[in-house]
Protein backbone atom coordinates (compact mmCIF):
# COMPACT_ATOMS: atom_id res chain seq x y z
CA UNK A 1 0.00 0.00 0.00
CA UNK A 2 1.06 3.91 -0.52
CA UNK A 3 1.70 6.57 1.88
CA UNK A 4 -1.91 8.30 1.48
CA UNK A 5 -4.50 6.85 3.74
CA UNK A 6 -7.94 5.45 2.61
CA UNK A 7 -11.52 7.05 1.88
CA UNK A 8 -13.55 4.92 4.10
CA UNK A 9 -16.97 4.29 2.79
CA UNK A 10 -19.85 4.14 5.45
CA UNK A 11 -22.33 2.73 2.89
CA UNK A 12 -26.30 2.78 4.74
CA UNK A 13 -28.60 0.74 3.16
CA UNK A 14 -31.89 2.33 3.43
CA UNK A 15 -34.48 0.78 5.76
CA UNK A 16 -37.57 -1.56 5.27
CA UNK A 17 -39.85 -0.24 3.00
CA UNK A 18 -43.39 -0.96 2.16
CA UNK A 19 -43.05 -2.18 -0.95
CA UNK A 20 -44.98 -5.96 -0.76
CA UNK A 21 -42.81 -8.73 0.87
CA UNK A 22 -40.46 -10.67 -1.72
CA UNK A 23 -40.89 -8.19 -4.73
CA UNK A 24 -38.02 -6.08 -6.80
CA UNK A 25 -38.54 -2.47 -6.00
CA UNK A 26 -36.26 -0.53 -8.12
CA UNK A 27 -37.21 2.41 -9.65
CA UNK A 28 -40.56 2.43 -7.93
CA UNK A 29 -39.98 5.55 -5.34
CA UNK A 30 -41.61 3.22 -3.08
CA UNK A 31 -41.32 4.84 1.29
CA UNK A 32 -40.09 3.52 4.08
CA UNK A 33 -42.48 1.08 6.50
CA UNK A 34 -43.02 2.40 10.00
CA UNK A 35 -40.61 -0.53 10.82
CA UNK A 36 -38.19 0.76 8.72
CA UNK A 37 -37.76 3.90 10.76
CA UNK A 38 -37.48 1.65 14.03
CA UNK A 39 -34.73 -0.77 12.51
CA UNK A 40 -32.53 2.49 11.76
CA UNK A 41 -32.16 3.52 15.68
CA UNK A 42 -29.74 -0.29 15.51
CA UNK A 43 -26.90 1.76 13.75
CA UNK A 44 -26.76 4.51 16.21
CA UNK A 45 -23.85 3.46 17.62
CA UNK A 46 -21.82 2.23 14.36
CA UNK A 47 -22.39 5.27 12.38
CA UNK A 48 -19.43 8.04 13.25
CA UNK A 49 -19.64 11.70 11.71
CA UNK A 50 -18.35 11.95 8.16
CA UNK A 51 -16.48 14.56 6.33
CA UNK A 52 -19.28 14.63 3.72
CA UNK A 53 -22.35 12.78 2.77
CA UNK A 54 -23.76 11.40 -0.68
CA UNK A 55 -27.64 9.92 -0.90
CA UNK A 56 -29.59 8.55 -3.82
CA UNK A 57 -32.27 11.00 -4.49
CA UNK A 58 -34.94 7.86 -3.91
CA UNK A 59 -37.80 8.95 -1.56
CA UNK A 60 -36.72 6.03 0.56
CA UNK A 61 -32.96 6.87 1.00
CA UNK A 62 -34.07 10.47 1.59
CA UNK A 63 -36.65 9.17 4.49
CA UNK A 64 -33.88 7.51 5.67
CA UNK A 65 -31.12 10.45 5.94
CA UNK A 66 -34.21 12.54 7.49
CA UNK A 67 -35.08 9.95 10.44
CA UNK A 68 -31.21 10.34 10.87
CA UNK A 69 -31.33 13.83 11.55
CA UNK A 70 -34.14 12.95 13.74
CA UNK A 71 -31.76 10.92 16.00
CA UNK A 72 -29.44 13.76 16.38
CA UNK A 73 -26.72 12.46 13.78
CA UNK A 74 -24.21 15.23 12.64
CA UNK A 75 -25.72 14.95 8.62
CA UNK A 76 -23.96 17.76 6.73
CA UNK A 77 -25.86 18.89 3.47
CA UNK A 78 -25.98 15.45 1.34
CA UNK A 79 -24.98 15.75 -2.26
CA UNK A 80 -27.88 13.59 -3.81
CA UNK A 81 -26.53 11.66 -6.52
CA UNK A 82 -28.58 9.95 -9.80
CA UNK A 83 -25.93 7.49 -10.05
CA UNK A 84 -26.81 5.90 -6.55
CA UNK A 85 -30.10 5.06 -7.61
CA UNK A 86 -31.16 1.25 -7.66
CA UNK A 87 -31.43 -0.43 -11.13
CA UNK A 88 -34.70 -0.35 -12.61
CA UNK A 89 -36.21 -3.51 -13.07
CA UNK A 90 -38.46 -2.09 -15.93
CA UNK A 91 -42.17 -3.90 -16.38
CA UNK A 92 -40.64 -6.77 -13.43
CA UNK A 93 -40.92 -3.99 -10.94
CA UNK A 94 -42.74 -4.24 -7.46
CA UNK A 95 -42.99 -8.29 -8.80
CA UNK A 96 -42.00 -11.67 -7.02
CA UNK A 97 -39.44 -13.48 -9.19
CA UNK A 98 -42.91 -16.30 -9.20
CA UNK A 99 -44.22 -13.76 -11.06
CA UNK A 100 -41.72 -12.69 -13.55
CA UNK A 101 -41.32 -16.74 -13.92
CA UNK A 102 -44.67 -17.12 -14.78
CA UNK A 103 -44.76 -14.39 -17.33
CA UNK A 104 -41.52 -13.77 -19.05
CA UNK A 105 -39.65 -17.18 -18.24
CA UNK A 106 -37.94 -17.36 -21.66
CA UNK A 107 -35.65 -14.30 -19.82
CA UNK A 108 -34.31 -16.24 -16.84
CA UNK A 109 -31.64 -17.76 -18.78
CA UNK A 110 -30.47 -14.52 -19.78
CA UNK A 111 -31.28 -12.88 -16.57
CA UNK A 112 -28.97 -15.30 -14.97
CA UNK A 113 -25.73 -14.75 -16.91
CA UNK A 114 -26.53 -11.27 -15.51
CA UNK A 115 -23.56 -8.70 -17.38
CA UNK A 116 -25.37 -8.04 -20.46
CA UNK A 117 -28.93 -8.53 -19.64
CA UNK A 118 -31.38 -5.64 -20.08
CA UNK A 119 -34.63 -5.52 -17.66
CA UNK A 120 -37.61 -5.75 -20.32
CA UNK A 121 -38.62 -1.92 -20.69
CA UNK A 122 -36.13 -1.12 -17.38
CA UNK A 123 -31.92 -0.65 -17.02
CA UNK A 124 -29.62 -2.44 -18.59
CA UNK A 125 -27.24 -4.54 -16.18
CA UNK A 126 -24.05 -2.79 -18.00
CA UNK A 127 -25.15 0.51 -17.67
CA UNK A 128 -25.99 0.11 -14.05
CA UNK A 129 -22.88 -1.27 -13.12
CA UNK A 130 -21.16 1.69 -15.50
CA UNK A 131 -22.58 4.20 -13.37
CA UNK A 132 -22.01 2.54 -9.92
CA UNK A 133 -18.36 2.27 -11.03
CA UNK A 134 -18.16 6.08 -11.66
CA UNK A 135 -19.19 6.78 -8.35
CA UNK A 136 -16.58 4.05 -6.89
CA UNK A 137 -14.03 6.78 -8.57
CA UNK A 138 -15.33 9.83 -6.96
CA UNK A 139 -15.23 8.41 -3.35
CA UNK A 140 -11.24 6.73 -4.74
CA UNK A 141 -10.52 10.18 -6.11
CA UNK A 142 -10.88 11.43 -2.41
CA UNK A 143 -7.81 9.56 -0.88
CA UNK A 144 -5.76 11.89 0.83
CA UNK A 145 -2.45 12.41 2.75
CA UNK A 146 -3.88 14.40 5.61
CA UNK A 147 -5.86 11.49 6.84
CA UNK A 148 -8.55 9.37 6.86
CA UNK A 149 -11.69 10.68 4.79
CA UNK A 150 -14.96 9.34 6.03
CA UNK A 151 -18.03 9.33 3.40
CA UNK A 152 -21.39 8.65 4.30
CA UNK A 153 -23.09 7.12 1.57
CA UNK A 154 -27.50 6.83 1.64
CA UNK A 155 -28.10 4.26 -0.72
CA UNK A 156 -29.90 1.27 -1.83
CA UNK A 157 -28.90 -2.67 -1.63
CA UNK A 158 -28.07 -3.21 -5.82
CA UNK A 159 -25.74 -0.49 -5.35
CA UNK A 160 -24.06 -1.40 -2.28
CA UNK A 161 -23.24 -5.15 -3.86
CA UNK A 162 -21.99 -3.94 -7.30
CA UNK A 163 -19.61 -1.08 -5.09
CA UNK A 164 -18.28 -3.89 -3.14
CA UNK A 165 -17.15 -6.44 -5.76
CA UNK A 166 -15.81 -3.59 -7.92
CA UNK A 167 -13.74 -2.13 -5.11
CA UNK A 168 -12.18 -6.01 -4.21
CA UNK A 169 -11.82 -6.88 -8.01
CA UNK A 170 -14.73 -9.11 -8.44
CA UNK A 171 -16.77 -9.70 -11.24
CA UNK A 172 -20.47 -7.44 -10.57
CA UNK A 173 -21.99 -11.12 -11.58
CA UNK A 174 -21.15 -12.25 -8.05
CA UNK A 175 -23.01 -9.64 -6.49
CA UNK A 176 -25.32 -12.01 -4.49
CA UNK A 177 -22.26 -13.01 -2.51
CA UNK A 178 -23.45 -10.39 -0.38
CA UNK A 179 -26.32 -9.97 2.06
CA UNK A 180 -26.98 -6.47 2.31
CA UNK A 181 -29.89 -5.88 4.88
CA UNK A 182 -31.66 -2.67 5.12
CA UNK A 183 -30.58 -0.74 7.69
CA UNK A 184 -27.33 -1.91 8.38
CA UNK A 185 -23.73 -0.39 7.31
CA UNK A 186 -21.17 -1.63 5.27
CA UNK A 187 -17.65 -0.36 5.70
CA UNK A 188 -14.99 -0.27 2.72
CA UNK A 189 -11.84 1.06 3.19
CA UNK A 190 -10.32 2.18 -0.67
CA UNK A 191 -7.36 2.52 -1.67
CA UNK A 192 -5.18 3.44 -4.79
CA UNK A 193 -4.27 -0.39 -5.31
CA UNK A 194 -7.88 -1.70 -4.42
CA UNK A 195 -10.83 -1.83 -1.45
CA UNK A 196 -11.07 -3.61 1.40
CA UNK A 197 -13.94 -4.96 3.03
CA UNK A 198 -14.06 -3.40 6.55
CA UNK A 199 -17.79 -4.60 7.36
CA UNK A 200 -20.73 -6.00 5.95
CA UNK A 201 -24.28 -6.05 7.93
CA UNK A 202 -22.92 -3.96 10.92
Amino acid sequence: MTDYMPTRLFLLRHGPTSAPPGCFAGSSDVPLSAQGLVRLDNIRAQLKDADCWYCSPMLRTRQTLQHLRHLKFKVGEPVYDERLREIDFGRWELQTFADIAAQDEELLPAWNQYLDFTFPEGEAVAAFIQRVEAMLAVFSGMETSAGTNTVAVVTHGGVIRTMICLALGISPRNYLLFDVQPASLTVLDLFSEGGVLRGLNL
